[in-house]
């Protein structure tokens, strides 16, 4: 017994677990429906066989090929693109328990052993049998029928089996023997090798057996002349349903819930324990027509394949949705109800009210006999049903056949219904936009602004015992006594739209609100719980507690947290909740089953009856069995597929434990994850292992890693995988391989490199001695060439930094620089002896007007001028003297020294000779253009008596006669010469500031000529 256990125990381990199959008691339609044709990538719409291998793709068999699916792509094969494919038309498939996948075709039989086709050869080697199906019995033996007979696979070989039917399908192989369908009959074949015919009923004599099943105790048969089933007489019609009696059937299975089901071009039947349980014909919701294969894969979906309409995945999700099918008027619903008489549901839509009672709707309300046809909010009570409305409330009193209007309350008028609440006091809350009314005793109040509800838009009531709790679009409020007053404890935000009020069995206060936020208060403060705190993003419209959790339902779905989160988080002991999303609008990512979900805020917007919640939505009433969240335990399957090398992809499988090819350094690894429930929720992670220090996570949608410039070295890539429960595969998917260094990467590259170097240190030691003496005299020659060109280079360098970049004339850097010096030079001239009346000359050159010239023709016009004033002013010069540009359009000149009388005749020569001069402004136009000029000279006084006047002062002289030409007419010249009555000091002190003074008392006098008129005379 030990053994035994022990025994179990490791199958336990080694095999996946089982997921659910479909709930037996869930009507067809209520199931999660899924489809794929071309458009999705199957390779045509005809689907006739499906099977799943063990690393969890689904095969899928057509007309034009075969498909590997992964959940979320097809891969395609065809004998083009795959030899060892026979044929395109795939008639069977089979998973033996090898792992290996069996393709039938009408070609002939192959064999994919995870690495490639394989053709099997028949007898006398020929492969082109039609293929009409595969079985393996018990011994995992496989057997194959045709249109010639009966084969078995030996040695990988078609062998035929003499004896049985031609021509021959569906095999069953069982323990008491193999059984095959044929035309008129079914062909059993006893474990001693012996055939027996076992003829079908006269009705089905020329039928051709399409399926066998040992199903619900019995033998069935699938015939193109209705169902059959095997009893000790032989095969009797199945003629507890008409249709299946005598229509064709095409498809026969067997789910792991004892589910059979029956399939053709009528629909599809599901029968239990030998009856029918459900019949889905073509037209019928959920109907699906021309079914020819069906398979359970191991997450417990159910694939059917259909003739004309591809390929479909059912599975059970945790919901079933009542709607149209149930015989709803109209698919919107609004507003939900439990009917404390045990009569059924109560549900308010588009269209009235309803009642829903074991699954079907009756319309009981027509919406002509409201106010509003929208029945928005409902409260139901023994005998009466309150029906709020978008227009008004009505009243339907049991036994009568049209609601009412209660004449006390009236004053409600045309308002939208949000909430109706019977309160703990008997009273009865009705929340409008209007304001919030209170009838009692037949007297009908009207709460507002003016009883403390600063928002009179009541969305939500809740009745404590405390006094009511009412949500506004405008805040929180509670009740003290007839006086309401706002929730303002910290963490509450005042404006917030509340949609929801829910008080848990704890103590603690829940709201929704429409900004997809909600609040848990704890003692007195409020602790904002959404997407960051862990709790899906919802605008709750209804709140309630079950087995633990705290379940709300909304615009975006259903999601629920655990109530012991909730308090661990408002007190502060973890930052972060666990919420779920189990039913979600937008088909998120992790976000379970995608469905319409949920209406309307206010009241009445969700019942909890026991441990189902029922909810209005846009497509009727979906109800969860808040008991029955089951996740799926099945891992998926994980694989690395392709592999890309210098720009071409290779089967995985083929570089196992290889080397890259010389050069390769650049992997792009194509790999994917098998599960069907949510496969778009399946997270994926890989590294690289020898290069990557953890594992990273692949993008969504992303199934692909790249690697560039990889070292030599070896490797393995890893691919792990986790399904939409977050379930992770027990073990990755791996590829070792390894990367070849090059030559210049390998211990030989290295040696020969320190070869080669002591040899060259060898040679340089060997004529080291021989060039020291030559690179000395080099290196001396080099240095006195360096030393040469830096001091060209340095004079360059003075040269530029001393000549005005535009005129190429010296600049007020350089006269900064050698003026001193001629000065110091003259001044010992001075010094030592009489230099008679000569004197050095000053000329400060401004041109008229220059700033029209710049806007009237653009500075490029002046430039021009300026150019050409500098070569008219060079022109004016002897050798010595220098002429610079002073700034803007300034130009200075110092003559070396010339007599005092040439004062006046250098003043005219530069006024007329920029006068006279064509200034050529580069666009065939000539512009005339007069300058002013200042004149002065050093010395200024004779026997100065120890006072020098400095250059800078001269300069500021020149610039003072310039000044006065300026401010005199412009185009001329003039300088101001001393008088008997000049004082060099005084001179020196005024230059600066003004001069007036001294020319008023004759102190000083200005000569020269502006505008063609003298100024003053010269001095005597």
């Amino acid at each position: 017994m030990r053994v035994l256990a022990l025994l179990l125990l490791l199958i336990g381990l080694v095999l996946p677990p089982a997921a659910r199959a479909l709930e037996p008691g869930k009507a067809f339609h209520h199931y999660v429906r899924d489809d794929w044709s071309i458009q999705q990538g199957l390779p045509q719409i005809s689907v006739l066989a499906l099977t799943q291998d063990r690393i969890g793709y689904l095969w899928v068999g057509t007309q034009s090929g075969l498909a590997r699916f992964d959940g979320i792509e097809f891969h395609s094969y065809t004998p083009d693109n795959t030899p060892g494919l026979p044929g395109p038309w795939i008639r069977a498939l089979l998973t033996g328990r090898d792992g290996r996948v069996w393709i039938g075709t009408y070609k002939g039989l192959s064999v994919y052993d995870g690495h490639g086709f394989t053709a099997i050869p028949g007898p006398k080697g020929e492969t082109a049998l039609d293929i009409t199906g595969l079985a393996s019995d018990p011994q995992g033996g496989i057997w194959a029928t045709s249109m010639t007979g009966v084969f078995r696979v030996a040695n990988d070989r078609l062998e035929p089996v003499a004896g049985g039917p031609q021509p021959a399908q569906a095999p069953l192989p069982r323990d008491d023997g193999l059984w095959v369908g044929g035309r008129g009959a079914v062909w059993h074949r006893l474990p001693t090798g012996r055939w027996e015919r076992l003829a079908l009923p006269d009705s089905a004599a020329d039928a051709q057996v399409n399926r066998l099943i040992a199903s619900q105790g019995a033998l069935w048969a699938a015939t193109s002349r209705g169902l059959l089933r095997r009893v000790a007489d032989g095969w009797l019609a199945y003629d507890e349903d008409a249709t299946l009696a005598r229509v064709p059937v095409d498809m026969l299975f067997e789910d792991r819930d004892a589910n059979l089901w029956v399939g053709g071009d009528f629909g599809l039947a599901r029968l239990r324990d030998g009856h029918v349980a459900e019949m889905i014909p073509v037209g019928a919701p959920g109907g699906f027509p021309g079914l020819r294969s069906a398979f359970e894969d191991r997450e417990g979906n159910l694939w059917l394949g259909s003739q004309w309409e591809g390929l479909v995945r059912v599975w059970s999700s945790w919901t079933r949705r009542y709607s149209t099918a149930e015989g709803l008027t109209d698919r919107i619903v609004w507003s939900v109800a439990k009917d404390p008489d045990g009569r059924g549901l109560w549900v308010g839509g588009n269209d009235g009210v309803s009642l829903l009672t074991d699954g079907h709707f009756r319309h009981v309300v027509a919406p002509a006999d409201l106010p509003h046809p929208h029945a928005y909010n409902l409260l139901a009570e023994h005998g009466r049903l309150w029906i709020g409305t978008r227009g008004g409330l009505r009243v339907l009193d049991a036994g009568e056949a049209k609601p009412k209007a209660l004449p006390a309350l009236a004053a409600i008028g045309g308002a939208q219904v949000n909430a109706l609440v019977r309160s703990h006091d008997d009273a009865l809350w009705i929340g409008t936009p209007e304001g919030l009314f209170r009838w009692k005793d037949d007297q009908l109040r009207r709460f507002d602004e003016r009883d403390g509800l600063a928002d009179a838009r009541v969305r939500f009531v809740l009745d404590e015992a405390s006094g009511l709790l009412v949500g506004t679009q405008n805040g929180l409020f509670m009740q003290r006594g007839d006086t309401f007053v706002r929730d303002r404890d910290p963490g509450l935000p005042a404006a917030l739209d509340v949609t929801a009020i829910h008080r848990l069995a704890d103590g603690r206060l829940v709201i929704g609100t429409l900004n997809e936020t909600s609040y848990v208060k704890d003692g007195r403060r409020w602790h904002e719980l959404g997407a960051q705190q862990g709790e899906p993003a919802n605008a709750p419209f209804y709140f309630a507690e079950d087995d633990g959790y705290l379940w709300s339902a909304g615009l975006r779905g259903i999601t629920r947290v655990l109530v012991t989160d909730l308090a661990d988080y408002a007190t502060g002991r973890t930052s972060r909740v666990r919420g779920e999303m189990l039913l979600n609008e937008r088909g998120d990512r992790q976000a379970g089953q995608q469905g319409y979900c949920c209406n309307g805020a206010g009241t009445a917007k969700g019942v909890l009856d026991g441990n189902t919640l029922w909810l209005p939505t846009r497509d009727g009433v979906v109800s969860m069995d808040t008991h029955a969240i089951r996740k799926n335990p099945v891992p998926p399957g994980v694989a690395i597929e392709r592999v890309q090398l210098d720009g071409a992809w290779r089967d995985a499988w083929r570089l196992q434990g290889q080397a890259f090819p010389d050069h390769a350094r650049d992997a792009t690894f194509e790999f994917t994850a098998t599960s069907f429930v949510d496969p778009k929720s399946v997270q994926l992670r890989y590294r690289l292992r020898g290069y990557d220090p953890d594992w990273v996570d692949a993008d969504v949608g992303v199934r692909r890693a790249r690697y560039t410039n990889l070292p030599p070295g070896r490797y393995v890539f890893e691919v792990i995988g986790s399904n939409n429960a977050g379930v992770w595969a027990k073990s990755p998917a791996t590829l070792s391989f390894s990367v070849p260094p090059r030559f210049v990467e390998t211990g030989w590259f290295v040696a020969l490199c320190a070869l080669g170097l002591a040899l060259l240190v060898f040679v340089g030691y060997r004529i080291q001695r021989y060039r020291y003496q030559r690179r000395q005299q080099a290196l001396e020659a080099i240095v006195l060439q360096r030393t040469e060109a830096l001091a060209q280079a340095n004079r360059q360098l003075e040269e530029a930094s001393h000549t005005d970049p535009l005129t190429g004339l010296r600049n007020r850097r350089y006269i900064g620089a050698q003026l001193p010096a001629d000065l110091s030079f003259y001044d010992r001239q001075i010094d030592n002896g009489p230099v008679n009346d000569k004197a050095m000359l000053f000329a400060l050159v401004d041109i008229d007007h220059f700033k029209l010239v710049n806007d009237r023709y653009g500075h490029r016009a002046g430039d021009l001028v300026l150019q050409q004033l500098a070569g008219v002013l060079s022109g004016l010069v002897r050798t010595g003297d220098y002429v610079a540009r002073w700034g803007g359009e300034e130009f200075l000149l110092v003559f070396r020294p010339m007599p005092e009388r040439n004062v006046s005749t250098i003043g005219e020569r530069i006024q007329h000779a920029v006068a006279t001069h064509p200034f050529d402004l580069g666009n065939g136009m000539v512009l005339p253009v007069t300058c002013s000029v200042g004149l002065s000279q050093y010395p200024i006084v004779r026997n100065e008596d120890g006072a020098r006047f400095g250059w800078e002062a001269m300069i500021e002289l020149a610039d003072q006669a310039l000044y006065y030409v300026k401010t005199n007419g412009r185009n001329g010249w003039a300088s101001f010469r001393p008088t008997p009555l000049t004082d060099l000091r005084e001179l020196v002190d005024s230059v600066h500031r003004d001069l007036s003074a001294m020319l008023a008392r004759d102190a000083l006098r200005i000569i020269g000529r502006i505008a063609g008129h003298p100024v003053g005379a010269p001095a005597e």
